[in-house]
């Protein structure tokens, strides 16, 4: 809608994540975890159309190849996943409705933002919509802030990897 609408009023439209400006802003979030962190080794990101991924993984991995990037998305709706794996831009077949909505909905063609997740991101988990609500649940519980469904994705991939290969985690 807001693309036919900026084209029909004459209007520059600016995609949400498939803008090379865009990313490069989103990689000011890698600045900020090298800052806050300088010893990252791994990072968990939610992914959609992958503008966010692109962004804070280009400016890590400029700094420092050897971090690892994961991408986070619900098992219900992972089209970027679709997408890498099938080496070109696809939909997710059977996508279903998710509490990540901030991640849901299909990578447009042409996008951009395929290629960048193709080379820098290192792996992926898939989390079920009860890993994510229980994610949003313990971060409400233990922090005290609500956290909508798209950070809930990434902190339950991360739970996920602690659990499944606690090696890769530090501290």
């Amino acid at each position: 809608f807001a693309r036919a609408y900026a084209e029909a009023e004459g209007l520059a439209y600016v995609s949400h994540y498939n803008d090379l400006t865009v990313i490069a802003g989103q990689g000011t979030i890698g600045a900020e975890i090298e800052r806050q962190a300088a010893d990252t080794d791994m990072v968990v990101v939610s992914v959609g159309g992958g503008g966010l991924i692109s962004g804070i993984a280009g400016f890590l991995k400029g700094r420092n190849p050897g971090v690892k990037i994961i991408g986070a998305s619900p098992r219900n709706d992972h089209a970027m996943l679709c997408s890498v794996r099938a080496g070109k831009v696809v939909a997710h077949a059977d996508a279903q409705p998710t509490l990540s909505d901030g991640t849901a909905g299909g990578v447009e063609p042409g996008a951009i933002t395929l290629p960048f997740c193709r080379e820098l991101v290192d792996d992926w988990v898939l989390v079920s919509e009860e890993q994510i609500a229980d994610a949003m649940r313990r971060y409400m519980t233990y922090d005290n802030q609500l956290i909508e469904g798209a950070a809930g994705v990434a902190i339950a991939s991360l739970l996920d990897i602690a659990a499944t290969q606690p090696e890769s985690i530090k501290g």
